[in-house]
């Protein structure tokens, strides 16, 4: 499997769920819960998502 750059993805969705092309390299669907992204991309045609939760990466964590 090759490198995947989710830069620009992430840029454009700072938090909640995020559905992606199998081969992770396009947008299908964001939401804030994972049955709203699932629910879009049944909508688009899309059974099988590649999907993930997006951390808020507009917070500062300290640890």
């Amino acid at each position: 499997m090759s490198k995947v750059d989710l830069r620009k993805i992430l840029a454009e969705n700072t938090s909640g769920w995020l559905a992606l092309t199998r081969d992770n390299k396009k947008k299908i669907a964001s939401g804030k819960t994972l049955r709203e992204v699932l629910s879009k991309a049944r909508e688009k045609g899309i059974k099988n998502p590649s999907v993930f939760k997006v951390p808020n990466l507009k917070t500062t964590y300290v640890g």
